[in-house]
């Protein structure tokens, strides 16, 4: 090979390095880990929503975390459940419109603030990712703070909280007396990933 081609192959073999390492986490719907939660908290009234009908992959090379981290993520909302099934049923049929939105939707790739030495001494890793949430038909740019920690058996275990403004996302609010919400509704997130073995890392 001559010294320019090899020249060019190094340098293409350096920009690929990241990626090249990345390791692939499977997120599986229906796991006791996993929960995604909002609290509504309005005049008279507060009560939660909540699933375990989480799923999707990330994509992380860990020794270089703040370099190469894919995320997709997804909640069933039609299995929102508030503890009473006419609540239920009228924030399904009457607001998130579960027939026509089924989902909501985290795509993300981009960090936003540098981690600071990676990986602390308990095994945990804080950062902000960058990506694109669609809800009720509408997609919207959102940066949620995350909190990673090695969990057993090489999985990774994830957590993240952030608000949202439901016109924001065309969700009309409800006043009525058995579902009031807040214009602004705090989720939190929390996800057990499982490593996949290379011959099942075909991406979505």
């Amino acid at each position: 090979m001559r010294r320019g081609a090899a020249t060019r192959a190094v340098l293409v073999l350096t920009l690929l390095a990241p990626g090249a390492f990345a390791e692939r986490f499977e997120i599986r719907s229906g796991e006791e880990e996993n929960l995604v939660r909002f609290r509504s908290s309005a005049p008279l009234e507060s009560f939660d929503g909540k699933t375990r009908a989480v799923s999707g992959w990330i994509r992380a090379d860990l020794p270089a975390l703040s370099e190469s981290v894919v995320v997709f993520v997804e909640a069933d909302l039609a299995t929102l459940d508030t503890g009473i099934d006419l609540r239920n049923a009228h924030m399904r049929e009457n607001h998130l419109h579960t027939d026509d939105f089924p989902k909501a939707v985290f795509r993300g790739g981009r960090i936003v603030d540098p981690i600071e030495g990676s990986w602390d001494s308990e095994g945990r890793a804080r950062f902000s990712l960058a990506g694109m949430f669609s809800l009720h038909g509408v997609t919207r740019p959102l940066a949620v703070p995350v909190e990673i920690r090695r969990g057993k058996n090489g999985s990774l275990l994830i957590e993240t909280a952030f608000e949202i403004r439901l016109s924001d996302f065309e969700i009309p609010r409800p006043q009525f007396l058995l579902l009031r919400l807040n214009e602004v509704q705090r989720v939190h997130v929390r996800i057990v990933a499982h490593p996949l073995a290379a011959e099942q890392e075909e991406a979505p």
